[in-house]
């Protein structure tokens, strides 16, 4: 039911649950973030552009010394940044030789190498006409070399982008009849002749269906393409909709997914299946793949009481859409159990962020089991059309609908206690926020006796008329201070 985090070795991973802890696959991806962030493309133009007139104008006009000097300490400034963002990248770099032999990256070092040549005067070098016309000229290239980074850099992520987009797997086809013979890779013309023949009872298994799989679907269901919300299927409640002489029911499978990087947080990943239902058929369509052909097979076998198939068949495939639920409620249960039992020294720092992400999850599967529950009151009232609905079928639909609100009282549990952590966590936050600002109220308020007397006698004792000596005004104040203290610990403030 869920994947197994990647990097198992990590200590870490045995003290935290697996909700709260993500292994870092790179741990340098948040610096060069940050990186990234403070020297972009945009600030890096800029700085390039800026260097345009501070290099240019005392070429053509005469300027004071202080004028001069301002712009060459722009200048350097300048460089710093541009040494500064050449150096952080290429530390930060996955690959350092490769970020380092990069044909723009060479070009960004002897950029940054050009205004040193200046300082050869300084250690006893000399170059000819130093500092010359063309030393300072060669500067002027930053402009067309970041920028001409930046424009190649948003290509190649726009290339990256246009080729992760590839074209999905096939469509899967496959047909169960009524003896349980599956019939595998089905073509779209053998479905069209399924659909036509009204008196065979079959459950007909689309899977991966995409846009144009959709649109052939509807040519060949002669259903209007928007009934079937392809495009909310993984997303909207279960419900169902009435489509000329068949029912569309809209439900989800459900199954943990654990967060693989310390960005990413635990989800329920959501794979939409519409069940069609037209008298001696049954057709479920989904986006994804399901593995449930032989469990539906084998629950078919447990639960056919009669020779009707496809109310056997939308039982079990509705028995096995809530157990799917079941698991991902009883698996969240034992992390929940997990966090609980967590100490706090071992809780992350984005804790709060990451348990009220995964009330936000529950929450939202409160709400699923809401609506499927009331969608089997819709099919145990027999408004959807199925061949062989009997008043067993009705008992059978019955309890699976008091297991659905059985599973619907334990997420709302689970909701509780989640919020129950949220609460715990926040007031033992504040509590130690209160302790912290108790002990510096205490501090400032020991404090100030010793800083009043001061203030009241000044320095200087010679001249006081109190005819007290520095020894005795010591002693006064340290009783003073050592009486405020024992009274605030008499009042609890120093407690832990």
């Amino acid at each position: 039911m869920s994947r197994e985090p990647q990097n198992s070795t990590s200590q870490n991973s045995d003290l935290l649950p697996r909700s709260l802890f993500a292994p870092q696959s790179d741990p340098q991806a948040n610096l060069r973030e940050m990186v990234d962030s403070i020297f972009s493309d945009r600030f890096m133009i800029f700085l390039s552009l800026l260097i345009v007139p501070i290099i240019l104008v005392p070429l053509f006009v005469d300027l004071s010394s202080d004028a001069l000097n301002f712009l060459d300490i722009c200048d350097w400034m300048i460089v710093i940044l541009f040494i500064a963002e050449y150096a952080s990248k290429l530390y930060l770099a996955p690959n350092r030789w490769k970020h380092f032999k990069s044909p723009w990256h060479i070009v960004d070092l002897f950029i940054i190498t050009l205004p040193f040549l200046d300082l050869l005067p300084m250690v006893g070098l000399s170059v000819v006409g130093s500092p010359s016309l063309l030393l300072r000229l060669l500067r002027l290239p930053r402009v067309l070399a970041v920028s001409g980074r930046a424009a190649v850099g948003r290509r190649t992520g726009g290339s990256i982008a246009q080729k992760t987009e590839e074209k999905g797997p096939a469509t899967v086809i496959r047909q169960v009849d009524s003896e349980l013979t599956v019939t595998h890779n089905l073509s779209w013309e053998e479905l069209k002749a399924h659909v036509a023949d009204s008196k065979r009872e079959e459950w007909l298994d689309l899977q991966y269906v995409s846009d144009e799989g959709f649109a052939q679907l509807s040519e060949i269901l002669g259903v209007a393409e928007p009934h079937f919300k392809s495009a909310l299927m993984d997303d909207i409640y279960p419900h169902i909709d009435y489509v000329r002489k068949s029912s569309f029911i809209f439900v989800q499978s459900g199954v943990i997914q654990y967060p693989e990087t310390a960005s990413n947080f635990l989800t329920i990943e959501r794979s939409g299946v519409i069940i069609i239902c037209n008298g001696t058929k049954i057709i479920t369509v989904s986006r994804h793949s399901i593995d449930w052909l032989e469990k539906i097979k084998n629950s078919v076998l447990r639960t056919r009481k009669s020779q009707a198939f496809v109310v056997p068949v939308l039982y079990s495939i509705l028995e096995h859409l809530l157990d799917a639920y079941k698991a991902v409620l009883s698996e969240m249960e034992l992390e929940v159990i997990k966090i609980s039992g967590t100490p706090r020294s071992k809780l992350p720092k984005d804790f709060l962020e990451r348990i009220y992400m995964l009330n936000k999850e529950v929450s939202r599967l409160v709400s699923i089991l809401v609506h499927f529950k009331d969608m089997l009151s819709i099919v145990i009232s027999k408004k959807v059309p199925l061949e062989g609905f009997d008043h067993a079928a009705e008992e059978a639909f019955h309890v699976l609908q008091d297991g659905a609100g059985y599973v619907n009282e334990i997420s709302h549990d689970l909701s509780d206690n989640l919020r129950s952590i949220i609460d715990l966590y926040i007031n033992q936050t504040s509590f130690e926020t209160n302790s912290i600002i108790k002990i510096l109220a205490v501090i400032t308020a020991i404090s100030v006796i010793p800083s009043a007397v001061g203030g009241l006698l000044g320095t200087n004792l010679m001249d006081t008329p109190y005819g007290a000596t520095l020894w005795q005004l010591s002693f006064i104040i340290t009783v003073s201070m050592g009486f405020a203290a024992y009274t605030f610990i008499k009042m609890g403030w120093l407690k832990t």
